[in-house]
């Protein structure tokens, strides 16, 4: 009865944990509106990337953490986790086509990934060290670490928008 409990409780946060991510893509959405596309691309003075690759970069690293480690399929191609992945870094301007693809990928992996975790597939997890130190045991510790790793790159992005 006890682990029963403990499970419940473990699914009640990440739920929760879900819904903040939620606020936060529909808070980078509405940013991409604000912004045309070629604002997006621009990298300014003194800085490695721009808005649109730290919004592409999130949707990777939340597929890499989740799925990629717990050895399941990501939802997004190869070539997007090589654009965006960590220490990459702008090699051209995203398109028009490429931009809507971003737009679409911010909520739908997210909700597919609530969809399956609630749906019990995440099995194994690859445990992960990240490179500022926070070792990940399982699905949920990666889910949560997800929500403070976006929350760095909208802080760059809010220091991003300044300069374009």
């Amino acid at each position: 009865m006890l682990n029963f409990i403990e499970n419940l409780l473990i699914r009640i946060k990440v739920q929760q944990v879900f819904e903040t991510t939620i606020k936060s893509r529909n808070m980078i959405l509405e940013m991409l509106q604000n912004y045309t596309l070629e604002q997006l691309n621009k990298i300014p003075p003194g800085f490695n990337n721009n808005l649109i690759w730290n919004i592409g970069h999130i949707i990777v690293a939340q597929q890499v953490l989740v799925y990629k480690l717990s050895a399941l399929p990501m939802m997004i191609a190869d070539e997007m986790v090589e654009k965006y992945k960590n220490g990459s870094r702008p090699k051209r301007d995203v398109t028009e086509t490429e931009l809507e693809e971003i737009k679409k990928l911010l909520l739908s992996t997210i909700n597919k990934t609530t969809a399956d975790y609630n749906n019990g597939i995440f099995k194994t997890y690859n445990e992960y060290t990240t490179s500022i130190g926070f070792n990940l045991k399982n699905v949920e510790e990666a889910i949560a670490y997800n929500n403070f790793h976006e929350g760095l790159h909208i802080g760059i992005m809010m220091t991003l928008r300044k300069f374009i």
